[in-house]
């Protein structure tokens, strides 16, 4: 179970009354491997101009649609739409989304939200893959739904009829996809509309593959000379840091497949993802250790103070080994 942000936060005094005091650097002498600025060939950002709109006959639905679970309030869900053409399309913006086909429906009210980012460690192509979504390629448009009360549900003698479908349809005239749902929201309201909150367009996840290495690993999160920390960051600034990966196992453990890094500062960090420098990597014999510099952007609306940091190597993979920590920010 990955340690909740709370958690971090409540132990913050300390790690503010350890801060003052200076720290030897026990791993120093730890091979360092720098940080490199390759970018793994799924995380670079397409130089293509926009293609035309996507219509709605380009789109097919992967799976089963809107798959809608409770949430706060309403439930939220999702579906994943495949770009089903010959050539790139652009979907960017938000659709109407409408529910139809049930014979009594309350009043249906469209809100427009946020972007939400994607929760820890999973990992989204760059957004500006929408601007020319390719042939194959998948997007996701997510959706918040609250609030379903039939007119005159309590009187009815009959089981209530849902929604047949949820309508999606695409600005200025380019069509609608009808695509199934799993589950009816609730009604909290019997005197307002049915609220359907729609996000912008954005890219899938990044698919699952085979894990890097099968040998199971330790990690540590370190300052950047080798020390336990705690680390300090700026505001708006990048912090380095690094990590220590140790191999318990009786294998050496070789760099031949490349893993990719997914890390996040909480509670206003977002996840972000690069690629291990394996290229100046050693094997890691069997009892032996490596450190990896680090480095990540910080929020320029960071909480000043105890954050919580989120590393995890092979976030496509075996996800893991994951470590937590925490960062104390100050501001610029």
């Amino acid at each position: 179970m990955r340690p909740t942000v709370a958690v971090l936060l409540a132990v913050g005094f300390v790690v503010t009354a350890c801060g003052s005091h200076k720290k030897s650097a026990p791993f120093q002498n730890v091979e360092l491997v720098a940080w490199s600025n390759t970018v793994a060939p799924e995380l670079r950002i397409r130089q293509a101009a926009p293609a035309a709109p996507c219509r709605a006959a380009d789109l097919g639905v992967v799976g089963d649609g809107f798959v809608f679970q409770a949430a706060i309030t309403g439930a939220e869900g999702a579906v994943e739409l495949r770009n089903r053409g010959s050539k790139s399309c652009r979907l960017t913006g938000r659709p109407t989304v409408r529910f139809v086909g049930a014979p009594r429906a309350p009043a249906q009210r469209q809100l427009a939200l946020a972007p939400k980012p994607p929760p820890f460690p999973q990992v989204l192509r760059p957004a500006a893959s929408l601007l020319a979504l390719r042939a194959g390629e998948t997007a996701i448009l997510p959706v918040v739904w609250s609030n379903w009360c039939v007119p005159g549900a309590r009187k009815s003698k009959g089981p209530l009829v849902p929604p047949k479908e949820v309508r999606v349809t695409l600005p200025r005239g380019r069509g609608a996809l009808d695509v199934q749902y799993n589950a009816v929201t609730g009604c909290s309201r019997p005197d307002a509309p049915s609220t359907i909150g729609v996000r912008p367009f954005q890219p899938s996840p990044l698919s699952s593959r085979r894990p890097w290495t099968t040998t199971p690993l330790s990690a540590r999160v370190l300052t950047l000379a080798g020390a336990p920390g705690p680390l300090h960051a700026t505001r708006g600034r990048v912090l380095r840091y690094s990590v220590l990966l140790r191999n318990p196992s009786t294998a050496t453990v070789d760099f031949q497949r490349c893993p990719l890094v997914a890390q996040m500062l909480a509670p206003r960090g977002t996840v972000q993802a690069h690629q291990l420098n394996c290229s100046d990597a050693h094997p890691v014999k069997a009892g032996e250790s490596i450190r990896f510099e680090t480095r990540l952007r910080v929020p320029a609306n960071a909480p000043l103070g105890v954050n919580g940091l989120f590393w995890e190597l092979d976030p496509l993979g075996a996800q893991g080994p994951e470590t937590v920590t925490r960062v104390v920010v100050r501001a610029p």
